[in-house]
């Protein structure tokens, strides 16, 4: 499948991630904040005993506030625009929030179940529904519809993307090497490039050709 290239791929998405670096960096500086915002509320909650309660809403905000990071990203990389009050989609449209909180949880279930049994099955499940999320906030997909296309779709070519996922964490782990200032900018383009693979996959076109110069 000529779509999945990894270095194509991270080598436009460096262009864009270049061209839109300001954007992309408060976006993300915002929802960082929010999420150590949250955690010391469950820290909070977690001395009143009140453990439950600050896990309960520790992971639903902070997996809505994903949600809603990956619609502004995707929004950001199609439309070549995006406000901070993206992040609150998930907030906004109750419906979708629901449906992705459900699909995290179906997810975390499954995976959990499938390195407990053995690791290989779990290894192949982490690597097929790296596009769930995509597919239940951009197609609006049902929870579990959005796993299962998300696993039927990279298991025609697993090991390709499972070579482009490892390809992005090494390009992260490099960059937290560097004191983690690499990090500033090795996770925007993993962002940018995570979408156009998406689009790649489902579209069977680039996104990003039209941005690279």
């Amino acid at each position: 499948m000529e779509n999945v290239n990894a270095i194509e791929i991270i080598k436009m998405s460096w262009q864009v991630t270049k061209k839109k670096f300001g954007i992309i960096i408060k976006i993300l500086s915002i929802y960082f904040l929010i999420v150590f915002a949250l955690q010391m509320l469950t820290a909070i909650l977690a001395k009143l005993h009140l453990y439950l309660a600050g896990d309960v809403i520790g992971f639903l905000f902070v997996d809505l506030l994903s949600g809603g990071l990956i619609y502004t990203m995707i929004k950001l990389v199609k439309e070549g625009t995006a406000e901070v009050m993206d992040l609150f989609i998930m907030f906004e449209d109750m419906n979708l929030g629901a449906n992705f909180v459900i699909m995290s949880v179906l997810k975390i279930i499954i995976l959990a179940i499938a390195f407990t049994l053995l690791i290989i099955p779990g290894i192949y499940l982490s690597v097929g529904y790296i596009f769930a999320q995509y597919l239940l906030i951009d197609r609006r997909l049902s929870p579990w519809e959005a796993l299962e296309t998300s696993r039927k779709t990279v298991h025609k070519h697993w090991f390709r993307y499972f070579i482009f996922v490892n390809l992005i964490i090494l390009l992260n782990v490099i960059g937290a090497l560097f004191f983690l200032i690499g990090l500033i900018v090795t996770v925007p383009l993993s962002i940018v490039a995570f979408v156009e693979l998406y689009e790649r996959t489902f579209s069977g076109k680039s996104l990003l050709k039209s941005s690279s110069p």
